[in-house]
């Protein structure tokens, strides 16, 4: 299979209703049964918007792994809490081009 290019997007948002978080570093990561991968790390910009580009080969570390397990940790640089999320499963995202594939994790509260 080819290298194709991953990108994971989303919006970071205070869960206290206060609107979205700039600035906030956003880590994503691939989960595995004893190490995971870390795919990249993005600041957010002033609408909260991040975006982590990656390539296939650097989650696909073993002849059974599939579909990337993605989580994200984000720092909140106003309250300076970190955030993990809960893991997105055999994530499948949207193919452009036939070797860009976009997964949008939507919204992601903070504290």
């Amino acid at each position: 299979m080819a290298d194709y290019k991953e990108i994971v997007t989303g919006v970071v948002v205070a869960r206290d209703g206060g609107g979205p978080v700039p600035r906030a570093e956003v880590e994503v990561y691939d989960k595995d049964l004893l190490h995971n991968d870390h795919l990249g790390t993005a600041v957010t910009d002033a609408e909260g918007r991040f975006h982590v580009a990656f390539a296939w080969s650097d989650y696909k570390d073993a002849f059974l792994e599939g579909r990337p397990d993605i989580f994200v940790k984000v720092r909140n640089p106003q309250t300076g809490e970190t955030t993990k999320t809960a893991v997105y499963d055999e994530l499948n995202g949207t193919l452009d081009n036939d070797d860009v594939e976009t997964f949008d994790l939507g919204t992601i509260e903070v504290d």
